[in-house]
């Protein structure tokens, strides 16, 4: 009877490579996915690092030469924020729940970003309140939010 097989050498051989194959194919895995996680994990601390450090504020507002509302935003945080990038706000702005438009007072069109304590100017499409009063909320990037109620009610005509 003649037995045919592999070879105790040959066997040898093949096991050694085909361990060597499944740890490097381990190893890649590994490392890709420990590239993932570490990557995930940064970016995460970097978004909390910016939402822990950014704030806005509605410091006052008041009546234009249209009689719309115009708001007063100061940047309490430690990071610049983008008002606008590319074309797109980033901000919005609500009145009394609903969005409104806003732009930037002539001369500001060029400053789409507001340093830190810092004050911009946004002109918004609300009627200033004569007698009634009107809820005006912010929300701008990494969370950060201002309201302010308008009602007409100081001397001086602001709110």
């Amino acid at each position: 009877m003649s037995r045919k097989g592999v070879t105790p050498l040959v066997g040898t051989a093949l096991l050694i490579l085909i361990a060597v194959s499944a740890v490097t194919s381990a190893a890649v895995f590994i490392q890709d996915t420990t590239e993932q996680v570490a990557g995930t994990v940064e970016d995460r601390l970097e978004e909390d690092e910016l939402r822990d450090n950014s704030g806005i504020d509605i410091e006052f507002a008041y009546p234009n030469e249209e009689e719309k509302v115009s708001l007063v935003v100061r940047n309490t945080g430690r990071y610049t924020l983008f008002i606008e990038e590319d074309g797109n706000q980033l901000w919005n702005l609500y009145s009394d729940g609903r969005p409104v438009e806003y732009s930037y007072p002539e001369g500001d069109v060029d400053e789409m970003m507001i340093d830190p304590d810092s004050t911009r100017t946004l002109e918004t499409e609300v009627d200033f309140p004569e007698g009634d009063y009107v809820t005006i909320d912010l929300e701008g990037a990494y969370g950060t939010s201002s309201s302010i109620i308008c009602d007409n009610t100081l001397e001086d005509g602001t709110c």
